[in-house]
């Protein structure tokens, strides 16, 4: 059983030795950087190629979380609700190529909100609608 167990861990380390040693005299090539994302500096910050074309794009936008809470102006107004939220998003795409007429534009901007809770969150337009004779 001895003579099993050595002889099994041998050959193991035998064709390790043999398969690293075959691994090691492999030449080591480096492979040349890849540039991902390429600056395009034409039509100002923020700009950068679409790999594999001459179009250039700005992914651009902001969002905005608001909180608001309406204090109960009598003792027995417990049970409505009294605060609000209100979330907006925005996302602007805007891509650019030239052409032989000039430069080709294409911009997208995707608007997104969310509101509840009471309706204090209402916008200038919404409030003045309401209150026109």
């Amino acid at each position: 059983m001895r003579l099993l167990k050595v002889s099994l861990l041998g050959s193991v380390a035998v064709t390790s030795a043999i398969t690293g040693a075959q691994a090691a005299d492999l030449p080591i090539k480096k492979a040349a950087p890849i540039e991902y994302v390429r600056v395009c500096s034409a039509y100002g910050a923020g700009f950068f190629y679409i790999p594999g074309t001459d179009t250039c794009l700005r992914v651009s936008g902001r969002a905005r979380f608001e909180v608001g809470y309406n204090e109960g102006y009598s003792r027995n107004q417990g049970a409505g609700d009294t605060t609000g939220y209100r979330g907006l998003a925005r996302i602007n795409l805007d891509a650019r190529t030239q052409t032989g007429y000039g430069t080709l534009r294409a911009f997208v901007r995707l608007e997104f909100a969310s509101r509840t809770g009471y309706s204090n969150f209402a916008s200038g337009t919404q409030t003045r609608i309401g209150n026109a004779f």
